[in-house]
């Protein structure tokens, strides 16, 4: 069997090993689908039980985890663990393809070192791509777009004019960056278009998941910021800035000139009025509405968004609304009887 000998795992991912360290794995699966030479892990608390029945040969698991004769990848942080296994044994070394014959390339732009640029891409004039860039099938890079070393684009992704996306960046398949913002001016019973005039920069190591909008400024960039990482279907609307490392999940939308700063979090489905500011570290629920700033550290949630203790109390007291009627619907039954009952006596 190939793969990889436990003892020099350990050492890749930076994990302690207790066991077999001649052992090897040479895949690494689900906890419950895990076999024989299958490498799994435990993150998260509530797979703690499948520790003892899972059939791995090795389990990456936290400090404090123990089972007698099971081989154990012990690891400070095992999420982390597990990531670097992934890429021990998935990640794939880069190979340029070179330029596809059915790709378009302008002979005004500039392609760095060792491409793979897929057919069926268009690259405008002006447009520079940096070493070791892929461009998937059917992209398109919109003149005087920059595209940084290392950087992937999956197929149909739209680089509209002078976008720039920064090295070693992701973007998936049908993701929209530059097009216009929702600008209008009333004029009458019409509305006039606001010419989109500025771009956007995405900033290096930033992964944007599919089918995400990131509009054009108004006037100067849409920015999001180094080590952001986009889930799918996300808008991104003109003028927001987004600071490093943040991180927004599926469905959310920001309205136009909002600002995120660092390590902010966005859960699922959050939706962000325009011309606010998160600051650093703050996070927001699922599901949740923000009409106002966020002060740097806060959890919130809800519609409109309040603190997030205040709005698990809040729903609880919403819940018990029907019960707490029927109780003062009786308690005022009972005064009203008290009440008579003292009419007549006096």
């Amino acid at each position: 069997m190939t793969g990889f000998a436990l003892k020099d795992l350990a050492k890749l991912i930076g994990a302690e090993l207790v066991g077999d360290g001649t052992a090897k794995v040479s895949a690494v699966r689900p906890v419950r689908e895990a076999g024989p030479g299958d490498l799994t892990f435990i993150a998260n608390p509530r797979y703690g039980e499948f520790l003892a029945t899972t059939r791995a040969e090795a389990v990456i698991v936290s400090k404090g985890c123990s089972d007698e004769g099971k081989n154990l990848l012990i690891a400070d942080d095992p999420y982390l663990a597990y990531a670097k296994a992934m890429e021990v044994f998935y990640g794939v070394e880069y190979s340029g393809s070179g330029i596809s014959p059915l790709a378009h390339v302008h002979d005004g732009a500039a392609i760095g070192a060792d491409p793979s640029i897929h057919p069926f891409a268009v690259v405008e004039k002006g447009a520079v791509v940096g070493d070791r860039v892929t461009l998937m099938a059917g992209t398109y890079l919109g003149p005087g777009a920059r595209v940084g070393d290392d950087s992937v684009l999956h197929p149909h992704v739209v680089l509209e004019r002078e976008v720039i996306v920064g090295r070693r960046c992701i973007v998936h398949s049908g993701c929209v960056i530059g097009g216009d913002g929702f600008g209008f001016a009333r004029e009458d019973e019409n509305y006039r278009k606001i010419i989109h005039a500025g771009t956007v920069r995405v900033g290096d190591d930033v992964e944007i998941g599919a089918n995400c909008t990131v509009d054009r400024a108004v006037m100067g960039e849409t920015v999001i910021g180094d080590g952001c990482k986009l889930d799918n279907l996300i808008m991104v609307a003109h003028n927001v800035k987004i600071g490093k490392n943040s991180l927004i999940v599926a469905q959310v939308g920001i309205s136009g000139s909002t600002t995120l700063g660092d390590r902010v979090t966005l859960a699922g489905q959050v939706g962000i009025a325009g011309h606010l500011n998160l600051e650093d570290g703050s996070v927001v629920l699922a599901k949740s509405l923000i009409i106002k700033d966020v002060p740097a550290g806060a959890v919130v949630g809800g519609i409109p968004a309040v603190d997030a203790g205040q709005w698990r109390r809040s729903t609880v007291l919403v819940r018990n609304l029907e019960s707490m009627r029927s109780r003062i619907a009786e308690l005022e039954r009972a005064v009203k009887r008290l009440s008579e009952a003292d009419k007549k006596e006096s």
